[in-house]
């Protein structure tokens, strides 16, 4: 009894210790938890006000009379879709892949459980451009801290070049959200190391060739991931490895739409046909670096002898070839058509504002211009703070600030290759809010260092 007793008292000391010991760790663990939550909360609160009353107050509705108008496409192929007319233009009804279907589908998807109604696809952009904002704070918190994740969170949260594309029926809101996801699986892979499970890298293919059939520059995101894991893991083998599990999986996404392709347009097209008129616009002969309206109409006239399907097939080939032959024999002109498309990427934040105000169909924007400078204000100031992002990068370059980089370098040069325009820095928008945050919260850090006050 005696040697019972002993016992039995030596067990609930043990315990006791223990649960002592583990009911710091296990309350800080909830404390933690708790502000995760409540930040999560907050940027989501504020994300989805902001792009409400911006829908509220901008809205633009391709049903409005826009007919040569992207939304236009997106709302009307959508609906065409619901109804069984298969996946078609909605000016000829033909069969087509000009645009990449992603979107289109997404939309579809909406339309076909709540109604073809306009405002769904508004509802959708609110709730994406809000859960962007949020998968931007865990990639922070991922990339640096809570504070970084919270910082870049609430940036993006009323960044108002994001916040104006909730107004519009365009892939951009689904394509970003995509990325930001993205790059999380990036991160969470090479946090994981040698332990990393297939599960995510299979999941990272996944939205990989989800990304790349809303746009194509989706597959982008493979490249910056390969290289991320190559610089934060030193290890080129398993880098490799892991990119040739996410490649194979995003072609098992892509290849059954380019099977769709090849039998509704009698010719090979791997996601859509706009990639070879998109790369002739950008590298011709009195190319601007820019979009240049109907520039390319001469290669579809080439075929007009061809049934429609097979003349857009025709005219992408054409441009394609044509493209290339230009960017491979005028290298002095590509060098300057560089700086052209360079400044046309990043030249303002005010892309949204002009798809939206339309005042020859009843869709104006009041105070456009008060409006246009804020944005800018907000985009400059943004991408100046990122540079602290860099610097950061440059101390310690086995940073996960890498990816960010990486992200915004990969796109940046993959549009180099197309015509350039504002609009197409959209997806970049979350990556240079990362940035930005490292800048803040490092900077942050210095200041305290030197003991200065921070308020």
């Amino acid at each position: 009894m005696g040697g019972s007793a002993k016992g039995g008292m030596r067990s609930q000391a043990v315990r006791t210790v223990g649960s002592l010991l583990k009911g710091p760790a296990t309350h800080l663990r909830d404390r933690r938890t708790l502000l995760h939550l409540a930040w999560i909360a907050a940027i989501l609160a504020l994300a989805l006000a902001a792009r409400s009353l911006w829908v509220a107050y901008a809205p633009a509705d391709p049903t409005d009379g826009r007919h040569i108008d992207d939304t236009y496409y997106y709302h009307y192929s959508a609906a065409g879709l619901v109804k069984g007319s298969g996946y078609v233009t909605p000016w000829t009804g033909a069969e087509t892949a000009h645009w990449p279907p992603g979107y289109t589908f997404f939309l579809a998807g909406l339309y076909g459980l709540f109604g073809p109604n306009v405002a769904i696809g508004w509802i959708a952009n609110i709730v994406l451009g809000a859960l962007t904002c949020v998968a931007v704070y865990i990639a922070g918190c991922l990339i640096l801290s809570q504070r970084a994740g919270a910082v870049a969170g609430l940036l993006l949260a009323v960044f108002p070049g994001h916040v104006f594309f909730s107004s519009l029926l365009l892939s951009e809101t689904l394509f970003t959200f995509l990325v930001v996801v993205a790059m999380t699986l990036t991160l969470l892979v090479a946090r994981q190391g040698k332990d990393a499970g297939m599960a995510r890298v299979i999941l990272l293919g996944l939205v990989v060739g989800a990304a790349a059939l809303v746009r194509g520059q989706g597959l982008f995101l493979l490249i910056a991931a390969a290289l991320f894991w190559w610089l934060s893991t030193t290890d080129w083998r398993r880098a490799l490895r892991w990119a040739t599990v996410v490649g194979v999986t995003s072609l098992a996404v892509i290849v059954p739409w380019s099977i769709r392709n090849y039998v509704a347009m009698d010719g090979f097209v791997f996601i859509s046909t706009n990639a070879g008129g998109n790369l002739w616009l950008g590298n011709h002969e009195g190319a601007t670096g820019r979009y240049m309206w109907m520039a390319d109409e001469w290669m579809r006239e080439r075929y007009a002898n061809l049934p429609e399907p097979q003349r857009e097939v025709a005219a992408s080939n054409l441009a394609l070839r044509e493209g290339l032959k230009f960017m491979f024999t005028h290298p002095k002109e590509e060098l300057r058509l560089s700086a052209t498309k360079l400044r046309a990427l990043y030249e303002d934040d005010e892309e949204g504002l002009w798809w939206i105000h339309r005042p020859e169909v009843g869709s104006a924007v009041g105070s456009i211009g008060v409006i246009g400078d804020v944005a800018d204000g907000f985009y400059f100031a943004v991408l100046a703070v990122s540079a602290g992002g860099l610097a950061y990068w440059l101390r310690r370059r086995r940073s996960a600030v890498a990816l960010p980089l990486l992200v915004v370098g990969v796109f940046t040069l993959g549009q180099l290759l197309f015509f350039a325009d504002p609009r197409f820095h959209y997806p970049m928008l979350p990556s240079f809010c990362l940035l930005a945050a490292v800048g803040v919260v490092w900077g942050a850090g210095y200041v305290r260092r030197f003991g200065l006050p921070l308020d």
